[in-house]
């Protein structure tokens, strides 16, 4: 406001991470994918071109920056990036409240193990799931029944179904994270 330059500044507010504070017993961050580490804020401002006030409840990630600031400057969003830009949210041409249909995490040496695990979790808006690679472990929770996340449904006999395609779902979605390479210019 200075300078003069805050129509022509695009200010983000975020954070890469919670903290648990007691949740669940813990403190700090860690292996877990609770809502008090995984849910962060995320505030966008550039007076004169982003609409005000606007507050949704799409499930958003972190990728989703750069290609935003790609999209803002007019620059071709590359398709390896596993982003999506916010930019018609921002502009209030598309809904806050939808923007994908889930999100995933992962976190890297995730477990006080000597083979650094590694962790995933997968959330499509209701249920998330949790994965400790390697070590048949996981979380499975029904946020709409159990906001708190205190129910871990993992080992129910009744949400192995449920189980069972999230599980898909979330390795699907972490083959979409992998780099596939140059694009093929031939016939197999």
């Amino acid at each position: 406001e200075e300078t003069g330059q805050l129509d022509n500044t695009i200010i983000l507010f975020m954070s890469d991470h919670g903290e648990t504070l007691g949740d669940h017993g813990l403190i700090q961050k860690g292996c877990r994918f609770y809502e008090g580490l995984v849910r962060v804020p995320m505030i966008w401002s550039w007076q004169g071109h982003f609409s005000e006030d606007v507050r949704g409840q799409g499930l958003v990630e972190l990728t989703d920056i750069i290609p935003t600031l790609l999209d803002i400057i007019g620059l071709d969003i590359p398709d390896y990036m596993v982003g999506k830009s916010l930019l018609s949210i921002l502009t209030g041409e598309a809904s806050p409240d939808v923007h994908r249909d889930y999100v995933r995490c992962e976190y890297i040496d995730a477990l006080d193990l000597p083979d650094a695990s590694a962790a995933t979790m997968y959330f499509d808006g209701r249920y998330k799931l949790s994965v400790y690679h390697s070590h048949n472990l996981g979380e499975l929770y029904d946020l709409e029944d159990d906001p708190d996340e205190f129910n871990n449904l993992w080992d129910s006999p009744d949400h192995q179904s449920i189980k069972l395609d999230l599980l898909q779902q979330s390795f699907n979605a972490t083959m979409e994270t992998m780099y596939r390479g140059l694009a093929r210019r031939g016939p197999m």
